[in-house]
């Protein structure tokens, strides 16, 4: 009857958290701004309708294995992430271990992952452009309240679990006055949402007049899901949990489920297909200003589906961890439900949740050949379902060319309730000719977390292998519009 301690998403993330709320690209995610500034195969998941425009003058485009990942963790220092957040050689004494379960209390740990394997696009003023990607996408949200963070870190020591008996060598805590767990984790929120990608879009010019411009394009996506958690209480108080996860992720349930599957690896649990839809204005080719609609549409997960129930949190069997590396040890962080109770969790044949839907809204203008500047809104829209974020966030940027072979990114970004962070990237281009162009690059989501202890944001985006070939041919289309 072991029922997973609300931390459980916390646990299944040993293999991922360093794998946004939103895609990005590594050539944009210093800027702060990418809605009317990415085309090709990168603004896919972004805005479609960017197809219809190249920001070089090739027709196609390809990259491999462009990463982007972050970890904002408001329960530890910058230090404290890159060091003992998965490292399990130093022990927190009882002094630390309280510390740290104070430290979790209401704190958020945020993180955000997309790696694409490969994307490609073809551009052509008289049809169009279509593009093709495949993508990882992981989102992330944790926040415990003063229960959770204190039986993680402490354990059976924790006052809740008044009586401690030996059984077979090993301390065993119990509740003579055991709760139900909407009542002792009030206030909790975890979630996460994770699964491959197929991504196809296509874009094109509607409208041209003499300095007007108009693009639409739409993107279609086949969701392949491999993990989904759901854990908090409604308005009314009441438990809301879900699960459904891949046997890669070691999580295992006593209660059998008619969604069972069983073996090891990376397994299919979820599918789903979804939609965007996108617009660009341009005008005199220097100001463009664009609006998305993304993630329409939803993932049916049947595979280890399971749902909570709302029990008595009655007997834990450790003494909390004993460092920070919480993806490691914390599967040993579980509780058993009261025997009088019925099973903590049920299993479902299957649950469908809709995608974590968002409104992207930029506007950029080009200064001159040197000089671009730029703005982004992401704000959040339908239920409250795994993967979705929690507040709107705001960006602000400028991008600088000082030389043919280089660009520099800086931005500001807030909202998101991660505070505020200054995003800086550097774009470099070893081959920059007429009929191709190599681009290689790396950019950071805050740099002040180097400088500052509290509230980091620990991020990398980064890619090595972008090419763009072909020579773009000036459209007729148009001509007896202008």
């Amino acid at each position: 009857m072991k029922k997973l301690i609300i931390v459980f998403t916390l646990i299944i993330a040993t293999n991922y958290l360093l794998a946004q709320t939103e895609i990005s690209a590594f050539n944009a995610t210093g800027g702060g701004y990418s809605t009317s500034y990415l085309t090709d195969y990168q603004c896919l998941g972004i805005n479609p309708a960017n197809l219809g425009w190249t920001r070089n003058d090739h027709t196609m485009n390809i990259g491999f294995f462009e990463f982007s990942g972050s970890i904002y963790a408001e329960p530890l220092t910058r230090s404290q992430v890159v060091n003992d957040m998965f490292n399990s050689s130093f022990k927190l004494d009882m002094e630390g271990k309280l510390d740290a379960a104070s430290n979790f209390t209401d704190t958020r740990v945020i993180g955000q992952g997309s790696v694409m394997g490969i994307g490609f696009s073809y551009q052509d003023e008289e049809i169009g452009g279509f593009a093709f990607s495949i993508r990882e996408r992981l989102i992330w949200h944790s926040i415990l309240n003063d229960n959770a963070a204190s039986y993680l870190f402490i354990g059976y020591n924790d006052p809740y679990f008044d009586s401690l008996e030996v059984e077979n060598g090993e301390t065993i805590g119990y509740s003579t006055d055991s709760q139900l767990a909407s009542i002792i984790y009030k206030g909790t929120d975890n979630h996460m949402l994770t699964y491959r990608e197929y991504n196809f879009g296509y874009g094109r010019k509607v409208m041209k007049k003499e300095d007007f411009t108009w693009y639409l394009g739409v993107g279609l996506k086949y969701l392949v899901g491999y993990g989904m958690t759901q854990y908090y209480q409604n308005s009314s108080g009441e438990l809301v949990g879900f699960s459904a996860l891949s046997p890669t992720f070691g999580v295992e349930y006593d209660e059998p489920t008619p969604s069972q599957i069983d073996g090891t690896g990376y397994k299919k649990v979820g599918s789903g297909f979804g939609f965007d839809i996108g617009t660009t204005f341009e005008y005199k080719e220097k100001l463009r200003i664009s609006l998305a609609l993304n993630d329409i549409g939803s993932i049916k997960w049947n595979g280890n589906v399971y749902m909570a129930n709302d029990n008595r949190a009655w007997k834990i069997e450790t003494a909390g961890l004993d460092n920070y590396n919480i993806f490691e040890q914390g599967e040993l962080i579980v509780t058993d439900n009261h025997p009088d109770d019925p099973s903590t969790w049920t299993g479902l044949e299957e649950k469908k949740f809709n995608l974590p839907m968002n409104l992207r809204g930029g506007v950029s203008y080009r200064f001159n050949e040197m000089i671009e500047a730029g703005a982004d809104i992401y704000v959040p829209l339908g239920d409250k379902v795994p993967g979705v974020y929690e507040a709107p966030v705001f960006g602000v940027g400028a991008k600088y060319d000082p030389a043919e072979w280089v660009q520099l990114s800086i931005g500001v970004v807030s909202g998101g309730k991660f505070g505020t962070n200054i995003p800086f990237g550097v774009l470099f281009y070893p081959i920059k000719k007429e009929i191709n162009t190599w681009e290689i690059g790396f950019s950071i989501r805050d740099m002040t977390s180097f400088f500052k202890s509290k509230n980091p944001t620990v991020s990398l985006a980064f890619g090595f292998l972008r090419f763009s070939f072909g020579t773009k041919e000036a459209s007729t289309r148009y001509l007896e519009e202008e």
